[in-house]
Order: structure tokens, then sequence, then C-alpha cells
């Protein structure tokens, strides 16, 4: 009887060990999924600061080039004030063909930038994604592990075992 109640004792043993084991596993990832978690937003918040300093840039730049060509404008006008008709015309006509240049410019600009940042924030989430399953399937691996051990095979063989005896 002595034997048995020492195998039963190593068996609570065990147990009792893959209990803590599996805890201590499972806390540290869930404090893994927190941590990814508050870098996600963290990294979020830095690229909506990034975004808009890129944007307010952006404005500062177009609104110095507006206000440049309002100046230009201006004197440009002072000037043609004093020319005849067909020279207006001339002036115009070359006035409308640098303001659509310098829109399709800001368009393309913009365009562009706007690629770049929803590409980076894309890469970024992906990234995030396959972190967040790669979690996920470890955890449900362990658990799938966990229940082989309480209440696989050796259920069967601790009943056979315990009517031998």
């Amino acid at each position: 009887m002595g034997r048995l109640t020492d195998d039963m004792l190593q068996l609570w043993q065990h147990i009792d060990r893959s209990r803590e084991s599996r805890l201590a596993q499972q806390n540290t990832r869930m404090s893994e999924v927190r941590q990814q978690i508050a870098d996600f937003a963290a990294a979020r918040t830095l690229d909506g600061i990034k975004n808009a300093n890129t944007r307010a840039a952006f404005v500062n730049h177009n609104t110095t080039k507006v206000n440049r060509l309002l100046n230009d404008c201006r004197r440009s006008r002072q000037v043609m004030a004093q020319q005849g008709r067909e020279t207006r015309a001339t002036f115009v006509s070359e006035l409308s063909k640098q303001t659509s240049a310098l829109l399709a410019g800001f368009n393309a600009e913009r365009e562009n930038m706007a690629k770049r940042e929803a590409q980076r924030r894309a890469d970024f989430i992906a990234h995030l994604s396959n972190e967040v399953v790669s979690s996920a399937q470890d955890t449900k691996q362990n658990r799938s592990a966990a229940k082989t051990v309480f209440s696989g095979t050796s259920t069967s063989k601790k009943k056979l075992t315990l009517q031998a005896v």
C-alpha cells in the first residue's frame, strides 16, 4: 500500500508542477500580448503624430508656395496694368499653365505621401497580425498538449494499473 501511496503522491506532485508551469507560461503569454497591444497603441500614436507633422509640413510648404504665387500675381498685375491687351492675354495663358502645373505637382506630392503612409501602416498591421496569430497558435498547441496530458490515454492506463493492484 505504501508504494501505491508514493506513486499517487508523485503523480499528484507532477500534476501540480505541470499546472504551475502551464499557468506561468499562460501568464507570460498574456503579458506579452498586453505588451504587444501597448506597443501597437504607442506606435499608432507616434504614427499619428508623424502623419500630423508631415501634413503640417506639407500645408506649410504649400502655403509658402501659394503666398509666393500670390505675391508674384500682385506684382504681375501691376505690370500688366501698364501693358497692352495682347500682352495681358499671353500673361493669363502662362499664369494658367503655371497654376495647373503647380496644382498637378501638389496633387502628385500629396498622393505619393498618402500611398507611402498607407503602405507603412499596412506593413505594421500585417506584422502585428502575424505575431498575434502565432501567439494564438502556440496557446492552442499548449492547451491541446495539456489536455492530452490530463485526459489522454493515461487515464485508461491508470484504471488498468489500479485494477491490477
